[in-house]
């Protein structure tokens, strides 16, 4: 056996053990798993059959051209467990044994098709196929984390879990490795092959890292207050109401508050406190709790004790987390937590 044929036969072993062990520990070992979560797992398992399945490749005689062709067509059938992540994550409760159904029918076409007319023009439009399909999923997948983004940082001062911003690396990682399947589909190598293989586990790295503790957001509809508040003049509390009752009770101190915990404090609905904060200070609500938070109690609490450490001081100010409070510092001081703490010591 060629040595690269050893080292892609080592790669098919390591890529169906890591979607393998993952899969055993987020279906069969993780307690309390949400149904997000159980999504993954169901696609971790997937991909440990789809990575089993290509120790074919190793056999003598098999790394040819019908058989590639195959395996493309099978391969293909992954494409449906992106777009599976992509819309569980904005869109929690969209997959569905229907839905399933339906996106599985083009790919179940082409297949049936290449069975009966097993030529390369099948091949080539069966990858056209997946390339519009791949995009369609980043469009998509991308609108609809831009509104999730909004949504979150208008009604949660603590979006660490529930944050989708990371979707935009694993877009762009997803793009290239889409790429680089295509050009090793139709242009296969055991070199191409191995690289694709380090890209794939590099790539669903990525997805875990940043969604293990992810919680998915069902955005709730705000239509009959929409109607009632159009505009700023018909807020039903004065200017000035807001911001002096976020002073006397604190507020901004308590971790996980979000905006109808504050539209309550006011006796008001969400709807109204967010116009306020959009259309007149200009902020998100989370950028104004964040704001609040530093500004209150941050740097007065590092002015007056430079020896506190970071988290305690985070932890203090309202932040659940240190990586929240250095990128609200940041945002608000142009500066790191810890390049002001030592421009007061000198």
């Amino acid at each position: 056996m060629e040595p690269n044929m050893n080292i892609l036969t080592f790669m098919i072993g390591v890529s169906t053990a890591f979607f393998a062990i993952f899969a055993l520990h987020i279906l069969c070992w993780r307690e309390n798993r949400t149904r997000f979560q159980t999504v993954l797992g169901c696609i971790m398992a997937i991909w440990a059959v789809l990575s089993m399945k290509d120790i074919v490749f190793t056999f003598p005689g098999m790394y040819e051209e019908r058989v590639l062709d195959w395996v493309m067509m099978i391969d293909g059938w992954s494409a449906m467990t992106y777009a599976a992540f992509v819309f569980e994550t904005v869109m929690p409760g969209w997959v569905t044994g229907r839905k399933l159904v339906l996106m599985s029918l083009p790919f179940a076409v082409f297949t049936l098709l290449y069975m009966w007319i097993p030529e390369q023009w099948v091949v080539y439009g069966y990858a056209l196929f997946l390339w519009c399909f791949a995009w369609t999923i980043v469009g998509v997948g991308y609108v609809k984390m831009k509104r999730h983004l909004n949504y979150v940082r208008e009604n949660f001062s603590n979006i660490d879990d529930i944050d989708v911003s990371w979707l935009k690396p694993v877009f762009t990682f997803a793009v290239v490795s889409q790429l680089v399947w295509l050009f090793t589909s139709l242009f296969a190598t055991v070199a191409t092959d191995i690289i694709y293989y380090v890209l794939v586990i590099l790539l669903w790295l990525m997805v875990l890292k940043y969604s293990w503790n992810f919680r998915p957001i069902v955005i709730e509809s705000n239509n009959e207050s929409e109607r009632s508040a159009n505009n700023k003049n018909e807020l039903p509390f004065a200017e000035g109401v807001l911001e002096r009752l976020m002073e006397e009770q604190q507020l901004y101190l308590k971790k996980d508050l979000t905006l109808s915990d504050l539209a309550e404090a006011l006796g008001t609905n969400r709807t109204y406190v967010s116009k306020y904060l959009s259309q007149v200070l200009n902020q998100t609500f989370y950028d104004y709790v964040n704001q609040l938070r530093i500004e209150r109690v941050s740097i007065p609490m590092m002015r007056e004790h430079p020896e506190y450490k970071l988290d305690f001081v985070a932890c203090e100010s309202g932040f659940a987390s240190i990586s929240t409070f250095r990128r609200a510092f940041i945002k608000l001081t142009g500066q790191t937590p810890s390049q002001f703490g030592n421009a007061l010591v000198l």
